[in-house]
């Protein structure tokens, strides 16, 4: 008796563990099909995937901003590098022809952004107004200072990339929030989109690439899946599913 019981157990068990993976891949290949045939991303909804039933089903994604409207090229000094920064910190993005995300009446109530121009300017000429937007420094970029440096002519992603490397070493953080606090903040940010999304169901986010890398770490900590969805790049995302 107990033999069989211990065995149906386990079946059961096997059964479940199953079930969970082939909606893990029918989910995947949901979004997938999207992101290939330029189709544009949005939730999965219960009603395409009977198998979720009663199951709390919570989603997110995160969106990279847009290109910012300015000059990337050329070789710059200190100062021009400085400059280049506090420019790229305060400027809006291009128009794009393909929105990044497209939602339905009653996806979300409201639609959460950093407080820089560049993210915010990509949430309202996606939705041009008609989903009520929510400004929070939480989701700002990761802070960075330039670095001191001899005052020549250098390629600008020689600033960018050394400034970061440094900065993530634990240096060159007088002023700024440190690698470690960046961290922490990321971590408090992925806990109020994984709140938001129980409370609510789905979760959009415009953001940044290196904090939504961070986000996406924290995310798939607390048990979220994701699929990437060239989130590293201008207008990419993460989407981020969990079924409870």
């Amino acid at each position: 008796m107990i033999k069989v019981t211990t065995t149906l157990f386990y079946s059961l068990i096997l059964s479940s563990s199953l079930a969970q993976v082939n909606l893990n891949k029918a989910i995947e290949q949901i979004q997938i099909d999207k992101y290939f045939n330029e189709i544009c991303l949005d939730f999965v909804r219960k009603i395409d995937l009977p198998e979720i039933g009663d199951k709390d089903f919570q989603q997110i994604i995160i969106i990279r901003h847009g290109e910012p409207a300015m000059n990337k090229k050329g070789w710059k000094n200190r100062q021009e590098a400085i400059r280049y920064t506090e420019m790229y910190d305060s400027v809006g993005i291009y128009d794009f022809e393909q929105k990044p995300i497209c939602l339905r009446d009653q996806d979300v109530d409201t639609i959460f952004t950093s407080q820089l121009p560049r993210a915010i300017n990509t949430c309202e000429k996606t939705f041009e107004n008609n989903i009520p937007m929510h400004s929070m420094k939480l989701f700002n970029e990761f802070e960075r200072k330039v670095i001191k440096f001899p005052n020549i002519k250098l390629p600008r992603q020689f600033w960018s990339i050394t400034t970061r490397i440094v900065w993530m070493m634990g240096f060159n953080h007088k002023g700024i929030e440190s690698f470690s606090e960046a961290k922490m903040r990321a971590n408090d940010a992925a806990n109020y989109l994984d709140n938001n999304a129980q409370n609510h169901g789905s979760t959009v986010l415009f953001a940044h690439g290196f904090i939504n890398r961070y986000i996406k770490k924290y995310l798939k900590k607390s048990g979220y899946k994701v699929i990437d969805m060239d989130g590293k790049k201008y207008l990419g995302a993460y989407y981020f599913y969990k079924i409870k």
